[in-house]
């Protein structure tokens, strides 16, 4: 975006990020969206209704499109959706926790063209990741890391912080590299989701959070640009204020085609199968302006537990 241009001054949105499905094959203790086994949504979209979305977005030229879920390769029309985006001339990046990155599927996301594939690998033993991540297994996850790599795929990692895998974050930085990643991602885990009902068994404590962050600073300075790590000290509820000031052009889809402001808050500013997507993002850049949005951030400030609340959708 150019310098003094703001999101507010643009047609329509740089990047959509599109939940696919809730559903996942997994059941991670950590999930922001409460995905799992069985957790579809009863409302989600029908591939039709998701064929509409993606005619829009190619319409309106929206450069940057991600999916994820849930896992997002257990939507019916998922290789479909992907394989259009990228013939369309949009970059596609996709968000799966890895499991099912078998050699087809690695060959067909190389044939499509997809911008980058984001793996999320939090932990370098089974030990560690089986804990979050009940009913997956390391193995295939790095495995799929490298069969991505042979399919010539731009591959990312992705590393969520808890008690019992936050001690091999360096470890873990070192193995996405021998996998051929591009970038390690990480920040804090959110209080919300799952993690709300295990949150006394896996949030990091302050003191694991200063050694963590010491060792990510000291990786980023070893790894220099041979591998991006990016990763944010701040916390959330600073994030939010500079979005308050400042937001991104984006869109969240969710799978029933309901649209969020931001993922870190409640609101609600479109439903895609009542509205057009130009129509939700008229619709999204007044919704910031919106007084119950800044009091929900300032009352963070006092009560950070209400990022607990963020599956309970407020509609502006």
């Amino acid at each position: 975006m150019e310098q003094g241009v703001s999101s507010f001054d643009l047609g329509s949105p740089l990047y959509l990020a599109w939940q696919l499905t809730n559903e996942c094959n997994l059941a991670c203790l950590h999930c922001i969206e409460e995905s799992g086994p069985g957790k579809r949504m009863p409302d989600e979209m029908s591939e039709a209704q998701c064929r509409s979305i993606l005619e829009q977005v190619i319409a309106a030229q929206i450069p940057y499109v991600a999916f994820s879920g849930g896992e997002p390769m257990l939507h019916p029309a998922f290789f479909e959706l992907a394989e259009s985006v990228c013939g369309r001339g949009i970059e596609l990046k996709v968000e799966t926790n890895g499991v099912l990155l078998d050699a087809p599927r690695c060959a067909r996301l190389g044939r499509a063209g997809v911008k980058s594939v984001q793996v999320s690998m939090d932990g370098v033993t089974q030990d560690s990741y089986g804990r979050l991540r009940a009913g997956g297994r390391l193995d295939d996850v790095l495995g799929g890391l490298r069969r991505l790599r042979e399919a010539g795929v731009t591959t990312e990692v992705n590393f969520s912080p808890t008690r019992c895998n936050a001690g091999e974050v360096g470890k873990a930085v070192d193995l996405a590299f021998e996998c051929g990643a591009s970038a390690f991602f990480t920040g804090r885990t959110m209080y919300t989701g799952n993690a709300v009902r295990s949150w006394d068994r896996i949030a990091p404590t302050e003191e694991q959070y200063a050694g963590y962050f010491r060792v990510l600073h000291e990786k980023s300075a070893e790894y220099g640009d041979r591998m991006r790590i990016c990763f944010h000290e701040m916390g959330l509820l600073a994030e939010l204020k500079c979005r308050l000031e400042h937001p991104a052009a984006l869109l969240i889809v969710l799978p029933n085609g309901l649209v969020k402001l931001i993922n870190a808050l409640p609101f609600v500013c479109g439903d895609l199968r009542e509205q057009t997507l130009l129509a939700v993002w008229e619709h999204f850049k007044t919704a910031w302006r919106d007084p119950r949005v800044a009091r929900f951030v300032a009352d963070m400030e006092v009560r950070p537990e209400l990022t607990s609340e963020l599956h309970r959708w407020v509609r502006l």
